[in-house]
């Protein structure tokens, strides 16, 4: 017999019992308390999404004997996987009813960058992506890109420990573009001599030799 079966038998009984609906909540909550510690899917530390009619996204603080507190966490592209700073206190009954998305300890994630595709070098752009995201720290899966219109996109995707997410696709970001910006400047004359064809380098010097006459006389 499943946890769902167990919970509406006793919701049954306690119906029969002529409890009301509010100590129903109550008692049905208390329950799924036992549950989630005993089972321990749900447990301090691990990061969870519950799927119901507003996704409640965050990393569990405790499970109380009728609520479990959730440390909130962002959940969409203006505030990603990032703490709010805000506690969500859920009923137990409710993660027992719901769906519920457990991460691991490691997710994968990525970050965009969009170039123009008149200026862009896909060797570069590639390099540039794949170096940024070794360099702020995490295991690189793999670097891909697509066209859209007049813009290259390069997608990146990265390995990150769930503990320690935070804003990483703007620090990526922001790496990728500091070495794409380096990588289109100039570099001075003297980092890149003028290498003259072996062929041309008598001719050459036979005109430093006759200016060089010039100027004497």
């Amino acid at each position: 017999m499943n946890t769902v079966s167990i919970i509406s038998l006793l919701l049954v009984v306690s119906s029969t019992l002529g409890v009301s609906v509010v100590l129903k909540d109550f008692v049905l909550s208390i329950i799924a308390g036992f549950i989630i510690r005993w089972v321990k899917h749900v447990k301090p530390g691990r990061r969870i999404k519950i799927m119901s009619g507003h996704n409640i996204k965050g990393d569990v603080v405790s499970v109380g004997p009728l609520r479990t507190t959730l440390a909130e966490v962002g959940d969409g592209e203006h505030l990603p996987s990032i703490r709010t700073g805000r506690l969500i206190k859920v009923t137990n009954s409710m993660i027992i009813d719901s769906a519920v998305l457990l991460y691991g300890e490691d997710i994968i994630d990525e970050v965009i960058a969009w170039v123009n595709v008149n200026t862009a070098d896909v060797d570069a752009e590639v390099r540039n992506m794949k170096e940024s995201i070794v360099s702020v720290g995490h295991e690189l899966v793999e670097v891909g890109l697509f066209q859209k219109e007049d813009r290259l996109i390069v997608h990146g995707v990265f390995k990150v420990r769930t503990s320690e997410i935070a804003d990483e696709r703007t620090k990526i970001l922001l790496e990728f573009l500091r070495k794409r910006k380096e990588s289109m400047t100039p570099k001075p004359l003297k980092d890149n001599p003028v290498v003259i064809p072996q062929m041309y380098q008598k001719q050459a010097q036979d005109i430093s030799k006759e200016s060089t006459e010039l100027k004497s006389v």
